[in-house]
């Protein structure tokens, strides 16, 4: 006799987190990406991080060929170079500062590390930005497929939320980390997702939140997985499938 099935947990609402802002309808990564996903009514925003010359670039790639006019590795180029890219429709690279400012009251920010040596002027700048009461630690999460870059970003500020991401395969391992280090969450590819992932992430105590989403079939899906968040290049789909954009504890 064939074993029953497992039933899939069902979840009311996924918190719609806007990746790399509106990247869907503006150039990933900019001002205007982020501006449009505010817009939008998204209340969470996701943006990539690498430390370059002493600056916080926000920029998913360590080359700037896919997302601007230009060519080369970032660490090749002068930080005038990068910042007189066209980064699409006119946008530069943004300074994390700049996100910060834009952002500021409006939205939690979801920081993925890349590259190395990145964890420490991160965590130092945000918290200049706690200690100058523009932001709450709670408003903003650390993330990374680097997971001992994570763990040392927690080391250097317990306060600050972290999220270890994690591809294909998704399993235990990823479960004994995120718990290790007090983790908030796991976000995990949608390849990854699995109902039995997410009970047992639920079991410890975490939260899971599954990228990329951008169809409303994957979207339905997820709910019924159990997932807590997505992340999604569309969030006004998103939102208008019935995820929550959670209001913002505004710092202060």
């Amino acid at each position: 006799m064939a074993a029953p099935s497992r039933p899939l947990i069902v979840s009311d609402r996924l918190v719609c987190i806007a990746h790399r802002g509106a990247s869907g309808q503006e150039p990933e990564n900019t001002l205007r990406s982020f501006a449009c996903a505010l817009d939008q009514g998204a209340t969470w925003l996701e943006l990539d991080v690498h430390h370059v010359h002493d600056r916080l670039m926000v920029i998913h790639d360590d080359t700037v060929d896919r997302t601007t006019n230009g060519e080369g590795a970032l660490d090749s180029l002068t930080l005038g170079d990068i910042r007189a890219l066209d980064a699409g429709g006119g946008e530069k690279i943004p300074f994390l500062e700049e996100v910060l400012e834009l952002a500021k009251g409006r939205a939690r920010i979801n920081i993925e590390l890349k590259g190395p040596g990145t964890a420490e002027p991160t965590v130092a700048l945000l918290q200049d930005e706690v200690a100058a009461g523009r932001w709450n630690p709670e408003q903003l999460l650390l993330s990374s497929f680097d997971w001992d870059a994570l763990a040392r970003a927690r080391e250097l500020e317990p306060a600050l939320p972290v999220a270890p991401l994690v591809g294909k395969g998704a399993g235990g391992e990823v479960l004994e980390v995120a718990e290790r280090m007090g983790a908030e969450a796991i976000h995990v590819s949608r390849w990854s997702a699995r109902a039995r992932l997410v009970a047992a992430a639920h079991e410890r105590g975490l939260k899971v939140r599954v990228f990329t989403v951008n169809r409303s079939w994957e979207y339905q899906l997820m709910l019924r997985l159990g997932m807590d968040g997505l992340f999604t290049d569309f969030p006004d789909r998103a939102l208008d499938w019935g995820a929550s954009a959670p209001a913002v504890v505004v710092a202060g």
